[in-house]
Formats: structure tokens, C-alpha cells, sequence
């Protein structure tokens, strides 16, 4: 089951990202500066995925196929980046409940999530999301070293002071990890697929300047 789009009434969104407090925003391709985002559903409201177009919910998941969609009532499941849990069926669609925030785009694949998974905090490890590699990546993405890579720089971003998501998988220039301040302004952006940062990163890994070259990074944008 793929999204062919995200919905609201009468919209199209670029990407729709369900934040921490789970209330709902449209997540827009922006350089770095003052973010663009503009807000589409409060905190617990639930997302209606179906195959067809409804006005019945704030945010409504569009699927090429929803034959599948009653294996996943009760049970949780990952969309993009972002993972909800089937609450149930009726005329409109399979209606759904955000358990971890996330970005859900045009692409994305509706995938279960593994048992052992399932009680995981965090976005790690990530579920693959069937978007396809950028053109020089040189390993592929949800490989062991690309993830435990894009782990390392997760953790170091929080621990900075900043809100680090996935973003611009399955594009030209390929998936990015997008560090934001509290008012959603973009503070840095590390390219996860291209190999001379690959190399870069790991280095710092290796070495243990991971952290300080991020404290570093973010004053820059900062002052």
C-alpha cells in the first residue's frame, strides 16, 4: 500500500508531519531559515487512510490500494517516518492514531512493524520506507552502517539542543537529517546520503568530535 498524497479538505499537502505533542502540521521543502509550516490538526485527532478522497477527517492518508488496510486494525504500523495504530473500519476508511511523531509524504509505503519493534522509543531502528536511494548514494539506506551512522548524529543533535527529522528521502539529492529550534527554524542539515559526508561523519564517530563538531555547527547558525 502506497501514499499517493496527504489531504486535508480541499488541500494537498507537500508532507504531513505529525510532531511529539502529536498534533499535526504541513511540512514544506524549506532552505534554512524561518520554518513554513502551517498547522492542520491539534493534538489526538486520528488520520483517515482510504483509497478514496473524504472531507470526513482533518488529515486523510491517500492509498493506491486499501484491500490490506483491515490486517491493520489493532495493531501498530509505520507510515514514512511517523508510526500510528489501526483503531478501525468503516465506510470511509481505516481510521488511525499518531504513536510516534514522523513525516509522511508521497511514496511512502504502509509497512507492519515487527514484533520486536513495536515497543521501541524513538525512530530507531526504522522501518524501511520504500522511497528509493539517491542517485550517488554510496550505501543503501536502512543498511546496518547507514543507520547506525544516522543514529549517532540523532542522538548528538538532541543532546545539542536540537529537534533533528528525516526529511527529503526518495529525492534527487537524496535523504537529509534537518536540525530545527524551537520556533522551526532549520539550524543545520546533514545531506545522510552523500559518501563524502558518510566519510566525514564517520571519522568524527571514530575519533569522538562528533558532539563538539555539532555544538560547533549550530553556534555558527545561531550568532
Amino acid at each position: 500500500m502506497e501514499v499517493i498524497c496527504v489531504r486535508t479538505p480541499g488541500s494537498v499537502l507537500a508532507a504531513l508531519e505529525i510532531r511529539e505533542d502529536f498534533s499535526m502540521i504541513e511540512r514544506r521543502a524549506q532552505s534554512p531559515g524561518r520554518g513554513l509550516s502551517l498547522a492542520v490538526a491539534s493534538a489526538g485527532s486520528d488520520v483517515l487512510l482510504s483509497n478514496r478522497i473524504s472531507d470526513e477527517a482533518e488529515a486523510t492518508i491517500l492509498l493506491d490500494d486499501d484491500s490490506r488496510i483491515l490486517h491493520l486494525v489493532g495493531v501498530p504500523f509505520a507510515v514514512g517516518t511517523a508510526r500510528l495504530t489501526g483503531l478501525e473500519i468503516d465506510e470511509f476508511g481505516l481510521w488511525a492514531r499518531p504513536i510516534q511523531h514522523g513525516i509522511i509524504q508521497t511514496g511512502d509505503v504502509v509497512r507492519a512493524i515487527p514484533h520486536e519493534a513495536g515497543n521501541k522509543k524513538g525512530p530507531f531502528p526504522r522501518m524501511p520506507d520504500g522511497l528509493p536511494d539517491a542517485p550517488h548514494n554510496g550505501e543503501e539506506r536502512f543498511s546496518a552502517p547507514y543507520e547506525k551512522r544516522a543514529e549517532h548524529l540523532w542522538e548528538a543533535m538532541i543532546a545539542a539542543g536540537c529537534q533533528p527529522s528525516f526529511e527529503w528521502a526518495g529525492t534527487e539529492d537524496g535523504e537529509a537529517l534537518v536540525g530545527r529550534d524551537g520556533s522551526d527554524s532549520v539550524l543545520l542539515v546533514i545531506d545522510l546520503e552523500d559518501p563524502t559526508q558518510q566519510n566525514a561523519i564517520d571519522t568524527l564517530i571514530a575519533t569522538g568530535d562528533l558532539a563538539s563538531w555539532i555544538t560547533e555547527e549550530l553556534q555558527g547558525r545561531t550568532h
